[in-house]
């Protein structure tokens, strides 16, 4: 099954846009690539943050198995990663 795609608009300063158009010619990649990429970075590191912090939550409240599992996963995704 393939995944459903959704179209987004966005508006980008000027320097943010030239910039996008400078990378996109340099790299020979669409825009909607560069893009697509650098949000789905940007979601895999805020949510790894986001788990590392509920971590520290539950090792803060002694909670050791849970902050373990929340690690683990953390771990699995930076493995995932390379």
């Amino acid at each position: 099954m393939k995944n459903e795609v959704k179209i987004y608009s966005l508006r980008l300063s000027a320097p943010l846009k030239k910039r996008l158009d400078r990378l996109s010619k340099n790299l020979s990649k669409p825009k909607s690539a560069i893009v697509r990429e650098a949000i789905e970075g940007y979601l895999n590191e805020i949510e790894d943050f986001s788990t590392a912090v509920n971590a520290l939550e539950e090792l803060k409240d002694g909670d050791y198995e849970k902050a373990s599992e929340k690690i683990d996963a953390i771990v699995k995704n930076l493995k995932n990663m390379k």
